[in-house]
């Protein structure tokens, strides 16, 4: 087969589908001016935030850590010298981060009680909220089906237009890029509060799209 009677062909891929699970992101920072103070101070944050979500009502393991990081933390320090001015960073402490998430099927009362549970014990983590899709693989396959469908489709209407027939597939051609699924809906403060919390959301369905390449022989 000659190398120009070939048909490069693009094709996208669409698919769109209801949220069916509540990621809950948490993250606790704990400072020190001593490593192993902030480390132990970091250590209690979890343990906190895993009794409260114990008395949410799920288990303590489903807790899961996202990230762990201690670092040194530095300020900038103004100094006057006369009519000049110069900064110099001056060691403040040790910050122990731990990123934490909650995961688990979307129920607007599950995730009131959570969000009230967890705002209100010591550990007093910054809190997001993100909507997904729990079978991910399956919502991408949705895609790539929808993709080679359009581009088989496409091939098939061109090669109609010019009076040839469409030949076998040669190749396939994807970048296997990660495709998001996760709808974030509000940051809430770490700051505790007395007041119950009643949201009741309605998540937008999530919605994406990707293409990929065949190449196909002409007859």
């Amino acid at each position: 087969m000659e190398e120009n009677r070939r048909i490069h062909i693009k094709g996208t891929g669409n698919a769109t589908q209801a949220p069916d699970q509540i990621v809950l992101s948490l993250t606790l920072a704990a400072q020190n001016k001593e490593y192993s103070a902030a480390l132990r101070i970091g250590s209690q944050q979890v343990e906190m935030l895993r009794e409260a979500i114990v008395e949410a009502g799920f288990k303590a393991n489903d807790l899961k850590t996202v990230n762990f990081d201690v670092r040194a933390v530095y300020e900038n320090e103004e100094i006057k010298e006369g009519k000049s001015t110069r900064y110099q960073k001056t060691f403040v402490g040790f910050e122990c981060r731990h990123d934490l998430k909650l995961t688990f099927d979307l129920n607007n009362d599950k995730l009131n009680v959570a969000i009230d549970t967890i705002a209100a014990s010591l550990a007093q983590p910054k809190i997001s909220i993100a909507f997904t899709i729990k079978d991910v693989d399956a919502f991408n396959d949705k895609i790539l089906k929808a993709a080679a469908k359009d581009a088989k489709h496409k091939a098939k209407l061109l090669c109609a237009a010019m009076g040839v027939n469409l030949g076998k597939l040669i190749n396939v051609d994807y970048s296997w890029d990660e495709i998001n699924v996760r709808r974030e809906i509000v940051i809430c403060q770490e700051t505790p509060t007395a007041a119950k919390t009643s949201f009741n959301f309605q998540p937008d369905d999530i919605k994406a799209s990707d293409t990929v390449d065949f190449l196909w022989e002409i007859e």
